[in-house]
């Protein structure tokens, strides 16, 4: 009993370890605080100062925060993780109104693929779900990206989330993409599934007398409901960040891209 006491407190005081090795591979702001945090110098300073003046402008007159870190190297953490990560440990959005986003990118380099995800707190998910996110990297970032130009491809991610967090209609951003393909083939086999059980059933339930009898109907569940499981971490984008932060907490919201 007391070996296994032992073994368990070794387990734990290594998990705890752990964690926070991890947690120090994430990077700290850059110090004056800004939110342009350029670790992978893709940007000239011109092009640094420009999306900072932007990202300013729009933390000050709606206090929204939406920050811009770039990368060399992920660390091993999938990109979403690591875009929470710094969202949760830099404390981004104001609180009560966990109203944060974190731009990430980590640059092609060499045969390394180049990542990116947005990453947007519980505040912003009802104004920049998934798909739209998904729309931005797909439609405004990947496009420059693929030529590596890194400002032109961040600053239209940015003029698009700030016309959507302002109403602006954009028709090209907005208009559907139609249903995913694995969509349609699940209804269609569902379908086919649903057809197949209701002419057996039309077979088998003819009574003596000719007439037909028929028991309930089920209809097994095609897609589930709800989104998928947040991130944990009751903690959030906490507050300390540019401009003062205070408490934005995020839930997993967001999507990501590779080129």
């Amino acid at each position: 009993m007391k070996l296994f006491s032992k073994i368990s407190l070794q387990l734990i005081a290594f998990l705890l370890l752990s964690h926070n090795i991890a947690a120090q591979n994430i990077p700290v702001p850059m110090s004056p605080p800004r939110l342009v945090n350029d670790f992978a110098n893709v940007f000239s300073e011109t092009e640094r100062q420009a999306l900072e003046n932007k990202l300013l402008t729009y933390n000050d007159t709606t206090s929204t925060q939406i920050y811009v870190v770039t990368v060399n190297d992920l660390d091993g953490y999938a990109v979403s993780d690591y875009a929470f990560r710094i969202g949760e440990k830099w404390e981004v959005g104001q609180k009560g109104k966990d109203n944060g986003a974190v731009i990430l990118i980590k640059p092609k380099i060499g045969n390394s693929r180049g990542q990116t995800y947005i990453s947007v707190g519980y505040g912003l998910e009802g104004s920049i779900p998934d798909g739209y996110a998904g729309r931005i990297i797909r439609n405004r970032m990947i496009p420059y990206f693929n030529d590596g130009d890194y400002f032109s491809g961040v600053n239209a991610a940015i003029d698009s989330m700030i016309k959507r967090l302002e109403g602006e209609f954009d028709p090209e951003m907005e208009k559907e993409e139609g249903i995913p393909l694995p969509t349609i083939i699940i209804f269609a086999i569902f379908f086919i599934i649903f057809i197949t059980i209701i002419s057996k059933r039309g077979d088998q339930n003819i009574d003596s007398d000719g007439s037909s009898k028929s028991g309930p109907v089920f209809f097994p569940p095609i897609m589930g409901g709800g989104r998928r499981g947040s991130f944990g971490s009751g903690g959030g984008f906490g507050g300390g960040g540019f401009g003062g932060g205070g408490g934005g907490r995020f839930g997993g919201g967001g999507a990501g891209g590779s080129w």
